[in-house]
């Protein structure tokens, strides 16, 4: 059975974000990133687990994963009882490592 995904409010202001900067460059960069990005996040209905844990876990207060979409880390986190993907940030892989303070401990 497929996992739902569910998207945090920063995560979708991460994504607004990055498609700003990105379409001062080109649209058609910004939109195919945004494309790509959604087929990513779909993906991960399926095996979501297959993607490594982040390093910052041990710093936060559950098991985060990250797949990476060209400069940006998508971080999640996996429900498997509740068969939930949590989407909570879509950061830039330059910026410095999370902290738990990047993470709204009330995001869903």
């Amino acid at each position: 059975m497929a996992f739902q995904i569910r998207v945090a409010q920063r995560a979708s202001q991460d994504v607004r974000e990055a498609l700003a900067y990105i379409r001062r460059g080109s649209a058609l960069a910004a939109n195919n990133w945004f494309r790509e990005l959604v087929q990513l996040q779909k993906s991960l209905e399926e095996l979501p687990e297959r993607y490594a844990c982040i390093p910052e876990t041990k710093q936060l207060s559950h098991e985060y994963r990250s797949v990476t979409h060209y400069s940006h880390r998508i971080i999640y986190r996996v429900d498997p009882e509740n068969q939930i993907v949590y989407i909570v940030r879509v950061y830039h892989a330059a910026r410095r490592p999370l902290i738990a303070e990047d993470i709204d401990p009330q995001i869903f």
